[in-house]
């Protein structure tokens, strides 16, 4: 997978997140809560609970992991 057809299959995932841990790994998950958004952009809270055998290393793996 190119990464165009990364991003194509990503946006076109509800509810999907692309997460850092903020030491250098990443996952790319629907497993998470938050509350219901509006139809207009607003402010959310979101929870996430992410093993950890799910973090890679790169947003590619992340991804490819997840499709």
């Amino acid at each position: 997978m190119n990464d165009t057809e990364r991003l194509d299959w990503l946006e076109k995932q509800d509810g999907y997140a692309l997460i850092s841990d903020d030491g250098g790994r990443w996952v790319c998950t629907c497993e998470g809560m938050q509350n219901i958004p509006e139809e207009e952009a607003s402010d959310i809270v979101t929870t996430f609970f992410i093993e950890k055998d799910k973090w890679k290393n790169t947003i590619r793996e992340a991804i490819d992991s997840a499709g």
